[in-house]
């Protein structure tokens, strides 16, 4: 008889569980579509059906949201009242409500908590909790089968936690996690024990020493290592909810913000951890982040502050060079990673670009010196193999080039496609620089003037002219494809057009000695062939007798 009753009260609390989510996705309908009145009876209906103390607190919220969007604040009022009666210890995130309505919220969780008005002539009322004690909540957390079981538990507890001194509010907080936890409110549960083991170091810590949550911040540098960046955001914030100010925290959760790719939430804390305390290692991992957000000069600004406040900070004017050369400002990259390197010479990175702008410099013996200081660092380096191929055929040894570049390619280093291509050309293996260009992805207009050079060192002027066609109608104003198709037209004989050609390149401010020698020759070409078009045709042999 007892197990039917306990039966048939289950299935009444589940059919009464339903009954309520009909009328509340119905209230959140209306709320959505601005229908407040309509909101406010659906969130009644939904909160008189819902059994569970919690829940319902959370649908008197909306209730009194709804009164208070259709300006009705006496029964927004009485409905934030009840959801307080229902859960003593709710509390609202003030970036998810009017600020009018958090301060609604405030005055009447003031007033239900104010003491009451004691009545002459009688003795003080006291108020039992009804809670339990903490060891009757573990006893019935041990005891709960289902999660409708493990909600009365929440209740209860946050009524004891209301209760509880700080002092041992930790060990409650505690069965709180672990509630959450059996809930399958992961997040809330991290978020609480990184609070705990704040407040327990903020306890053991001496009279007038910060404390600093060791034990914490280990967990959740674990958590990091183990790819769980977003558990450690959820520690650290409980863990900076209870030390707002400590700054280890806040370094931490921005490299956690950092490792799940929030890099807006994480731009904010740094920003948070530098008012009044301009930390080298807060300023290097603020620019890092504007650079994975594209922001170059914030980036900048952020690493000069680095070498303004620590002049020998290595890293930071590696970081401020290798961006002055990624923004093209190779006069700045130089004087920075000059600077880095002479302070640290492991800075391999650093090493690899300020080779490739001694190449730019038609430095390649300084390029050479750098690569090897790099490849020291790191011997099988891709990379550095790839530029130290650029630097012999820069130096006239292609075989040597095109050995360093055939290993960088195997690793998928595709950056040195277009080098291999000129070194093969050079050593005139034509075919399979022609092939190596079809299976590469390289960049326009270089590949397409490579494969020109290529296609006129094989004798095939023609199809080097239909490549640079091609080419021009994309970028008409390139120097170097008018110059190429001069050639072209004249291995061609095509005198006029040669001329022509080269004569656009030559009248260029920046034209190479070497475009105006060739127009020259082309001119002069043409003029030989102009005085054989208009000579007189010589007259025929005599008859042979």
């Amino acid at each position: 008889m007892r197990t039917a009753t306990v039966v048939a009260t289950i299935v009444l609390l589940v059919a009464a569980v339903a009954s309520a989510q009909a009328p509340l996705a119905e209230g959140d309908k209306a709320f959505q579509n601005a229908n407040f009145k309509a909101a406010a009876k659906l969130y009644a209906a939904a909160a008189d059906a819902e059994p569970d103390p919690g829940r319902r607190a959370e649908i008197r919220v909306k209730l009194a949201m709804a009164y208070f969007n259709a300006r009705e604040r006496t029964k927004a009022d009485e409905a934030l009242t009840a959801a307080l009666k229902d859960a003593p210890q709710l509390e609202l995130v003030p970036e998810f409500y009017e600020p009018e309505f958090i301060k609604l919220f405030n005055r009447v969780k003031t007033r239900l908590n104010a003491p009451p008005t004691p009545v002459v002539g009688t003795a003080p009322v006291r108020t039992g909790t009804g809670a339990g004690s903490l060891a009757q909540i573990r006893q019935r957390l041990a005891q709960a089968t289902d999660s409708t079981a493990v909600e009365a538990i929440l209740s209860s507890i946050e009524v004891l936690e209301a209760s509880t001194p700080p002092n041992t509010l930790p060990d409650v907080l505690d069965v709180k996690a672990e509630v959450l936890d059996r809930l399958g409110r992961s997040a809330d549960a991290l978020e609480l024990r990184g609070r705990v083991a704040a407040m327990r170091a903020s306890a053991q810590a001496l009279p007038g020493t910060s404390p600093v949550p060791l034990e914490a911040l280990l967990d959740a540098r674990r958590m990091l290592a183990a790819g769980r960046p977003q558990d450690a955001i959820s520690f650290l914030h409980g863990v900076l909810s209870a030390q707002p100010s400590c700054m280890p925290a806040l370094e931490l959760e921005a490299e956690a913000f950092m490792e799940a790719g929030k890099l807006d939430d994480a731009y904010s804390v740094l920003r948070t951890a530098l008012l009044g305390n301009e930390k080298p290692d807060l300023l290097m991992s603020l620019g890092e982040v504007e650079l994975r957000r594209g922001r170059l000069a914030s980036a900048r600004d952020a690493f000069r502050r680095v070498v303004e406040v620590d002049s020998g900070n290595d890293r930071a004017w590696a970081a401020l060079g290798l961006l002055a050369a990624r923004m093209g400002d190779l006069a700045s990259a130089r004087e920075a990673l000059d600077r880095a390197l002479a302070t640290n010479g492991t800075l391999f990175e650093a090493r690899v670009v300020r080779a490739q702008i001694a190449l730019t410099d038609g430095q390649p013996t300084a390029a050479f010196q750098q690569l090897q200081r790099a490849l020291q660092v790191k011997p099988d380096d891709n990379w550095a193999t790839g530029g130290l191929g650029a630097t012999y055929l820069a130096s006239g040894n292609p075989a040597a080039a095109a050995d360093k570049l055939q290993v960088a390619i195997k690793s998928e280093k595709g950056q040195f496609n277009l080098v291999l291509v000129e070194a093969l050309r050079r050593l005139g293996k034509l075919d399979e620089a022609l092939s190596t260009l079809d299976g590469a992805r390289v960049e326009e207009p270089k590949a397409s003037l490579l494969r020109a050079r290529c296609l006129l060192d094989a004798g095939r002027p023609a199809d080097a002219q239909a490549v640079l066609v091609n080419l021009m109608t994309l970028f008409p104003q390139d120097p170097d494809a008018h110059y190429l198709l001069g050639v072209a037209y004249h291995a061609q004989r095509h005198w006029q057009d040669a001329t022509r050609e080269l004569a656009i390149v030559a009248a260029l401010p920046s034209a190479p000695a070497t475009a105006k020698e060739a127009l020259q020759f082309a001119e002069a070409t043409r003029r030989a062939q102009d005085v054989l078009d208009s000579a007189i045709t010589p007259p025929p042999p005599p008859p042979r007798r």
